[in-house]
């Protein structure tokens, strides 16, 4: 065990803002605090592309042609985000099916909790249990 965290502290020393990202995230900070682009973005990396050369880009897309004009405001409008609006943007629809249902479950859970969407998502994150992600 010893030597493990000894390799792990020897790798850790080499990363510069690991630390602060890690904490950002834990704020919902990511995309400047925005939970439509946090879904989508874990939505397109679930699928295990390139996530600088692949997901980055395609999440930049998704803000500048639906978030920015309007057209997705919220978790709601994601989770009822027509397919045929999506697929300029990214063709996988098993990654817009889950951007969709996670975007409903958040929208659900903050209606019934009395929450904003970035309160819903830390409350489901704070309750989520890796074993069951299985």
């Amino acid at each position: 065990m010893k030597d493990l965290l000894q390799l792990i502290s020897v790798y850790m020393s080499r990363t510069t803002g690991i630390k602060e990202h890690c904490a950002r995230c834990l704020r919902t900070e990511r995309w400047n605090g925005s939970v439509v682009l946090m879904i989508v973005d874990a939505a397109f990396t679930s699928i295990g592309l390139n996530y600088f050369t692949a997901v980055v880009p395609r999440v930049m897309k998704f803000k500048e042609e639906l978030v920015d004009c309007g057209k997705v405001r919220d978790v709601e409008s994601l989770s009822n985000l027509p397919e045929e609006k999506t697929q300029s943007i990214w063709r996988n629809k098993r990654s817009w099916q889950a951007a969709k249902a996670i975007a409903s479950y958040l929208y659900e859970l903050g209606k019934r909790e009395g929450l904003d969407e970035r309160r819903a998502f830390r409350l489901w994150a704070a309750n989520s249990r890796l074993e069951e992600w299985i």
